[in-house]
């Protein structure tokens, strides 16, 4: 009767924690989609929206929204073509206040005001060659995009799951088995892509670079791979902290030149003008980025195969 008792507790606890899992991903889709439909709208008024100049005639700090509560945000009031607009204004380090002239994006066909985003450019500049995702190209709309669909995958097999075990449907553990394949296929061929995408890149840079010397100001190493504690195995990426022009590079080098290199040092670099980046000019490239598609195929064709075989037992 006790064992009972246990295993019943075992079961609501752990559907419990399901429950929880499935409202917090619900939440991260709603935000991510949220998010990405703000960057649309956004990019909507970059592209065809125009800068005008306004004088603020009001201003309001109350919270309007849940966004509000994120950052530090005014609503400003100000007349423009004879007529009374309000903007959302989040601020910096300068507070807006009524007098103030601000400039804003205007869109004609919507009528309505946005603020201009500004872009702050970082203290220093990390190459896409260390710590390697073709994402990294994408604008920020489409990586919100990609964010909400991959929070909104994972919703639905901690969903699917959570309803089959209230239920008891067996057809959806087999819509999630399914569904798993997809995503394991989709996921492989974005990985394979990825790796395409990197020794492209990497070639680029080996065939048009130019070139220079820089001096190294820091050098530094992160693991990326760790087997088994019996071989002892870990894989790692090196990379330095360069003077390049007027500010400092991040740049993938070699282990030996990890072992070696100094501060203060001379490091021989391939420049790429057209991509803006620059690399060891004797860096091999990183072949372990073929680890990651490689490890999404067998385990696709696994589960493909597995879920195939079943579905004939069945029969």
């Amino acid at each position: 009767m006790l064992r009972d008792v246990f295993a019943f507790l075992g079961k609501l606890y752990q559907l419990l924690v399901s429950l929880v899992l499935v409202a917090l991903l619900s939440v991260g889709a709603w935000a991510m989609w949220h998010f990405y439909e703000e960057e649309r709208l956004q990019n909507q008024f970059l592209k065809e929206g125009k800068v005008v100049e306004v004088q603020i005639s009001d201003t309001d700090i109350s919270q309007r929204s849940w966004r509000d509560i994120l950052g530090n945000v005014t609503y400003i009031t100000f007349p423009y073509q004879h007529k009374n607009y309000r903007a959302r204004v989040v601020r910096d380090t300068a507070w807006v206040s009524s007098g103030d002239r601000v400039k804003l994006l205007y869109h004609p066909e919507r009528d309505e005001f946005r603020q201009q985003r500004m872009e702050r450019k970082p203290g220093r500049v990390t190459s896409r060659l260390v710590h390697w995702s073709s994402v990294g190209g994408f604008s920020q709309e489409h990586k919100l995009l990609i964010g909400f669909l991959a929070v909104s995958t994972f919703l639905f097999f901690f969903a699917s799951g959570v309803l089959v075990s209230l239920t008891g449907l067996t057809i959806l553990q087999t819509i999630a088995r399914f569904m798993l394949v997809i995503v394991l296929g989709l996921a492989a061929l974005f990985f394979s892509y990825d790796t395409w995408v990197y020794f492209q890149y990497y070639r680029h840079i080996k065939a048009n670079g130019q070139p220079l010397e820089v001096t190294v100001l820091d050098k530094d190493r992160h693991r990326v791979g760790r087997g088994s504690s019996a071989s002892s195995f870990e894989l790692y990426e090196y990379d330095a902290t360069v003077n390049y022009r007027t500010g400092q590079r991040v740049v993938p080098i070699t282990e030996n030149e990890y072992e070696t290199l100094k501060p203060k040092e001379s490091l021989r670099v391939l420049y790429d003008a057209d991509l803006d980046d620059l690399m060891s000019a004797t860096y091999p490239g990183n072949y372990s980025q073929v680890i990651v598609p490689l490890f999404f195929w067998i385990l696709f064709l696994v589960i493909f195969w597995n879920t195939v075989s079943g579905s004939k037992t069945k029969r």
